[in-house]
């Protein structure tokens, strides 16, 4: 196991035994128990106190409740280093803990300090927790905390824990050479439930740890100068490259981070958990993200932050989490429209939230380019869910009532974008609200809001990020069938108003994906990658992905497919090219880092490291969203 999943500093042995406890203690049901010393500790500290009259209960089950309220205790948590605009209740986080409960304050706390996996607003309080449970939640308590610990770093030679994740195992890593957890044998027990006793015991050598542990120099989130003092492992950052290139965001080992182009400087914006898909405000003074609860989902938490650092904040009042692709600032405003499962929101860089649509089903939407309107899309209420067919809207933002443009009979709508000089709205459709077959390719429509009658235009997959507007009113995207993307793609520009399209030819034996238009609209920056046919569904071994990575380069062409050439100095590997403002440069990305190249051909150079070495950019069937992990704003 790489030493890179190990979250704190380990260099030195530290050797950790439980002390004798030396208070007395209510309870007549520990009196011979092997665990009374770690009991009599704990309830000596007011961690863990009875279950009934001069009862412990030892042997009895700990639950998500109970762990939560003994983390709070032991580890001194809680959430004053964050701004809410109002007083936080369990109803922001969760559907299942009521705001009264013995455990409301502990859930809030182990919420936003994301300790516990929390998914579908659920806490489930009630649920028992495993070893794999406890050890995990207490890496995350001395992560919150922000404290390290010196110890002998060993990898615990366990036969049951091959099947956990890369970030359990680093947990249960953690925990082990702490001595927090560590048990005879050769099982660890992953699955097993834990006693109240077994937790006492744990919990007794969790103080004497946190005894002998240091804090890490950073500063608290939300402050000024939580991006301005030094900090473990700070990104390399090649200032002098990106000069005057706008305002970067980008996330790094889950941080989240600025790089002012005009200044040089680099700052850190979130000190903890992991945050995903930063999006820059129309004035570029917020950022907003999506902070992720559990490390197997893509929703999270929508959070806002000033370009400072100061003013974080999670965004309260939404029904539920945010998820990927599911907010999108105005083009004209400091206002943020969010889908969520009752609807159309709108959130304010400062202020509270407010619906805008009420519905159900509505999870794409587009703004116009004068930030007045939204079109979205409403699946109606039908007897026969396999027959449900879909209405797109708009909506005047500032108050409007909405107009029903179009109804797709036993299909789904996802809107993807509006003409350039909004006169009308692209969208996907989406035969029977299929996910299979809408992963294969849909037939993008255009519809123009003076008529009632949408245009197909062509096929392809139904990626935001493969799409591309130009000034004068043309869109270039990826076409053709099939989820893999290193099959049978090609790029075809569209006039939208007139409808006709454009098949431009590849590069021999490959395909072209990843197009975007130069801001003059002139030319097409794209990446060609060997076609491997439809026979290929994925890759077995690693380096069979990357012999395939090793084919994706950098092209240039001009807008009516003439002229393709190799950008041969960027190098292999290439994802995403996107264009500086002024049409001089190409930033992408290639080999786990960001690099910025003229589009002269003269040789590249590298901004910063993105991932950790050795990382692949898989994505789905090779589709990568550069917006998970970066946003260029270019004033």
């Amino acid at each position: 196991m790489k030493r890179a999943l190990f979250m704190f500093l380990l260099a030195a042995t530290l050797l950790i035994a439980p002390e004798a406890g030396l208070a007395r203690t209510p309870f007549d049901d520990i009196a011979s128990h092997q665990a009374l010393a770690d009991i009599e500790a704990v309830y000596e500290k007011g961690i863990m106190i009875g279950t009934a009259d001069n009862k412990f209960s030892p042997d009895e089950i700990v639950d998500r409740a109970q762990l939560a309220v003994c983390l709070v205790k032991t580890f001194d948590l809680n959430f004053d280093d964050l701004d809410f605009i109002k007083a936080p209740v369990p109803s922001d986080l969760y559907d299942d803990v009521d705001n009264d409960s013995w455990y409301s304050q502990a859930s809030m706390i182990i919420g936003y300090e994301q300790i516990f996996n929390i998914a579908d607003r659920k806490f489930k309080p009630h649920e028992a927790v495993t070893r794999a449970d406890v050890a995990s939640a207490i890496t995350g308590s001395f992560a919150a905390k922000k404290l390290s610990v010196i110890t002998t770093m060993m990898w615990p030679n366990y036969l049951d824990t091959t099947d956990l994740t890369q970030k359990q195992q680093s947990d249960m890593s953690f925990v082990f050479n702490t001595g927090i957890m560590r048990y005879t044998g050769n099982e660890f027990g992953p699955e097993r439930e834990i006693t109240r006793a077994e937790l006492a015991a744990i919990l007794n050598r969790t103080l004497q740890t946190l005894a002998v542990a240091s804090p890490i120099q950073e500063a608290e989130p939300g402050s000024s100068s939580a991006a301005n003092n030094s900090i473990p492992n700070p990104p390399d950052v090649n200032t002098a490259a990106f000069k005057d290139q706008g305002d970067l965001a980008f996330i790094r080992q889950g941080l989240l981070y600025t790089l002012d182009s005009e200044t040089g400087e680099v700052k850190q914006l979130t000190v903890s958990g992991k945050a995903l898909q930063p999006a820059w405000s129309y004035d570029g003074q917020w950022l907003a993200f999506i902070r992720v609860t559990d490390p197997d989902s893509d929703s999270g938490q929508l959070w806002l932050i000033r370009r400072d650092g100061s003013s974080l904040h999670q965004v309260q009042g939404l029904p539920g989490l945010a998820g990927r692709d599911s907010f999108y600032w105005s083009p004209a405003s400091d206002m943020l429209a969010v889908a969520m499962r009752d609807g159309v929101w709108l959130v304010p860089a400062e202020g509270e939230p407010s619906r805008l649509v009420q519905s159900e089903e509505t999870y794409n939407f587009a703004w116009s380019p004068d930030g007045k309107i939204l079109a979205y899309n409403i699946t109606l209420p039908s007897e026969e869910p396999q027959n449900r067919s879909d209405a797109l809207y708009t909506i005047e933002v500032d108050g409007g009532q909405p107009i029903e443009r179009l109804v797709a009979p036993q299909a789904g709508i996802r809107v993807t974008s509006w003409w350039p000089d909004g006169q009308g709205v692209l969208y996907w459709l989406d035969p029977l609200h299929s996910a299979s077959l809408a992963a294969d390719g849909m037939g993008l429509l255009s519809l123009r809001l003076d008529e009632t009658e949408p245009k197909l235009l062509t096929s392809g997959l139904a990626h935001r990020g493969w799409q591309s507007l130009s000034p004068q009113g043309n869109l270039v995207m990826v076409s053709g069938g099939g989820r893999t993307v290193w099959a049978g793609k090609s790029l075809s520009t569209i006039d939208l108003a007139t409808g006709s399209v454009r098949e431009l030819s590849n590069p021999e034996g490959s395909v072209s994906i990843a197009p975007s238009f130069s801001p003059d609209g002139r030319r097409i920056a794209f990446v060609a990658a060997k076609d491997l046919g439809y026979d290929v569904w994925g890759f077995s071994k690693p380096e069979e992905l990357a012999d395939w990575v090793a084919t994706r380069t950098l092209w240039l062409r001009n807008a009516d497919g003439s002229g393709a050439h190799l950008l041969t100095a960027a190098g292999t590997g290439v994802y995403q090219p996107t264009w500086s403002k002024d049409g001089d440069r190409i930033l992408y990305v290639r080999d786990n880092s960001l690099w910025i190249i003229g589009t002269d051909g003269g040789e590249p150079e590298k901004v910063l490291d993105l991932f950790s070495e050795g990382e692949d950019l898989f994505g789905f069937y090779g589709y990568v969203s550069c917006r998970d992990f970066m946003a260029w704003r270019q004033p």
